[in-house]
């Protein structure tokens, strides 16, 4: 069972969507384009976008890149956790895209890119596992993702 975003290869893999979340472009502070309101993909042609290592989903690989599936990948350096995908925008003056709802460090900022399609959250599992153990926590963490967390920020950091 994983926590994960969609989209993702998905033959033998079970899914709920627990929610659908707006998507981002992570820029340094100091970017030209950091203080738009919203941007779209055209206008970030050209840029250095971080990758992720060979052998990642492809899917997954073009949904983070703002390409198709099959495309051509855009030019950047690898990396491997969400505290790389940052450090390598900080560092580096690459850029990525990322779901709205969590906290950025100093010097990141996030503007919306509306013609993304929304970060699909979801909990995934074999969908030949018949252990009741594994569709009963599925249908549990369902369940408490419908209700909202007490004391839940809305806010639009990414």
């Amino acid at each position: 069972m994983a926590l994960t975003r969609a989209p993702f290869e998905m033959s033998g893999i079970r899914i709920h969507v627990l929610r659908s979340d707006p998507v981002g472009v992570v820029l340094r502070a100091d970017d030209p384009l950091a203080h738009h309101s919203t941007l779209h993909l055209s206008e970030l042609a050209g840029r250095r976008w971080f990758q992720f290592p060979e052998g990642t989903d492809p899917l997954w690989c073009a949904y983070w890149n703002g390409t198709t599936p099959g495309g051509s990948l855009r030019d950047g350096p690898v990396v491997r956790t969400v505290n790389e995908c940052l450090q390598a925008v900080l560092w580096n003056g690459t850029i990525g895209l990322g779901p709205f709802g969590h906290s950025l460090p100093e010097g990141l900022v996030a503007v919306a890119v509306p013609d993304m399609p929304p970060s699909r959250l979801v909990l995934a599992w074999r969908e030949a596992d018949a252990n009741p153990l594994v569709r009963s926590f599925a249908d549990i963490t369902a369940d408490s993702y419908r209700r909202p967390a007490e004391g839940s920020n809305s806010g639009s950091e990414l």
